[in-house]
């Protein structure tokens, strides 16, 4: 993509951000993969003090545990990763979906460890080498959408590929018809512009297309 699109995607999205967004995105648990998992489940259908709650339960629940390590997550069962939310977390349910967040953390994290992935540096690695392999694993779990996997690519610091809605937008924006490379390529030198890296642009554009379809 040449400079002048950087330009117009900079320009059309200055225009629309709200305030505020350039604190959108966290920095997440990038080395606390179970972390990233857990309030990635809570923060795509809960405010942020909410996961941030569940986050600060776990942790001190388990203060001898790096929480990098999914296997360890899921030895209990689902009962065990109910246990692990607490009582005032580990018994509620998707909104929409008769299911336990609980067995939605447990299934994706057993989705996971399926393929290989232990901790967050498995996942950006098994991510990079075989992305359709792990969105397949985690999208198929029951109970856990695409904005799901967002908030916990997010959390855990994966590059995230753009899915199709992100790329149609991005390609209106711009006035072209774009394929999702081409899009990761504007994307990244739009990035700069806004003295960011791809991760927290990228993150700042989902939100804005999800604030817009609602």
């Amino acid at each position: 993509m040449t400079e002048g699109h950087s330009r117009l995607l900079y320009e059309r999205l200055t225009e629309l951000f709200p305030a505020g967004w350039r604190d959108a995105a966290p920095w997440g648990y990038p080395h606390q993969v179970e972390l990233a998992l857990i309030a990635g489940v809570f923060r795509a259908q809960t405010p942020q003090a909410n996961a941030d709650a569940v986050v600060d339960y776990v942790m001190r629940s388990r203060p001898s545990s790096l929480l990098d390590d999914l296997p360890e997550l899921i030895v209990g069962g689902v009962d065990g990763v109910v246990k692990t939310l607490g009582s005032g977390w580990g018994d509620t349910n998707v909104l929409g979906v008769p299911v336990l967040r609980a067995a939605v953390i447990h299934d994706a994290a057993q989705a996971l460890v399926g393929l290989g992935v232990n901790s967050g540096d498995d996942l950006r690695r098994v991510y990079s080498e075989a992305p359709d392999a792990v969105e397949g694993a985690v999208l198929g779990v029951r109970g856990l959408g695409r904005v799901t996997w967002d908030w916990i690519g997010v959390l855990a610091q994966v590059p995230l590929r753009p899915d199709p809605e992100f790329v149609v937008f991005v390609g209106r924006l711009v006035g072209e018809k774009l394929s999702p490379a081409e899009v990761a390529d504007l994307v990244r030198p739009t990035a700069r512009k806004f003295a960011l890296d791809d991760r927290d642009l990228s993150h700042a554009i989902r939100e804005l297309i999800r604030a817009r379809a609602a």
